[in-house]
């Protein structure tokens, strides 16, 4: 999870109006000063986008994988009729660091820095973005050094561990980027009928192992050599003696406290991202 990151500024008087209409996030209930993760999907309710939304007095910024700077403009742009909206492109003016735990900027971070409380590893931090032309850096790891959190966390990355062949549900979303309760968004329909008559078939699973010796990703089998996944991140585990991993897993098979193996190690699938 790099610090470099698409980065677009929304402003204009109907801005949360419009971006209500096509993320997955209640952009309605977003104060000034925070950021709360959500999605873009398609009409198919397919994932377009893995995203964070941030509110200033008088924009919301758009942030998201580097790689889908264009694809994510457009798609936004194609939407603008006649709303009075701005869509700014300042990837190449800032990057971003998380610091845990805090609530403010240090007292020696850039006056002209950008900041947000955001729970982006689930937990209280504050994002921070920098301008592109600082050289200060956080005494705490930037967003680089927190793979390992991320995985334990069952925070997937976009082309990695989800893409445009995965509905939000299979990979946790609905915990803390989707509101059951906004009005309409492109995709809804099919998210709320899997939330009220029907199920995924797989649920990407967040796996754990206390063996030491050094791991390689691959397919996730059961003991009798039946395929029921694949394994698509892997780090070691600050807190365990092994290593985490995430996998998507087939729904019969994702079961917490089953094991799976992969490459030769057993692993145990410790919970649903």
């Amino acid at each position: 999870m790099p610090g470099h990151r698409t980065l677009l500024r929304l402003t204009g008087a109907d801005r949360v109006r419009f971006l209500n209409g096509q993320v997955t996030q209640d952009v309605k209930k977003l104060p000034a000063g925070h950021a709360v993760r959500s999605a873009i999907t398609s009409s198919k309710g397919r994932l377009e986008a893995d995203l964070h939304i941030a509110a200033t007095p008088d924009s919301l910024l758009i942030e998201t994988d580097f790689s889908l700077c264009e694809s994510i403009r457009s798609r936004i742009e194609k939407f603008i009729v006649a709303d009075d909206v701005t869509l700014e492109d300042i990837s190449s003016s800032y990057t971003l660091a998380h610091l845990p735990t805090l609530a403010c900027p240090p007292p020696d971070a850039p006056t002209d820095s950008l900041h947000f409380l955001c729970p982006r590893f689930r937990e209280p931090g504050l994002d921070l973005w920098l301008p592109s032309t600082s050289t200060w850096k956080p005494t705490s790891s930037p967003l680089a050094g927190w793979e390992p959190l991320r995985i334990a966390r069952g925070l997937p990355l976009w082309g990695i561990d989800v893409g445009p062949d995965t509905l939000p549900p299979e990979a946790g979303f609905e915990s803390d980027a989707i509101s059951s309760t906004k009005g309409c968004y492109i995709g809804q329909e099919v998210i709320s009928r899997l939330r009220s008559v029907g199920h995924v078939n797989r649920h990407l699973c967040v796996l754990g192992t206390n063996d030491t010796a050094p791991k390689r990703m691959g397919e996730c089998t059961t003991s009798d050599g039946l395929v029921v996944g694949k394994m698509s991140s892997l780090a070691s585990d600050v807190n365990l003696p092994g290593s985490v991993a995430l996998a998507m897993i087939k729904r019969e098979y994702a079961i917490v406290g089953n094991s799976v193996l992969a490459e030769g190690t057993s692993w145990t699938i410790l919970r649903h991202a």
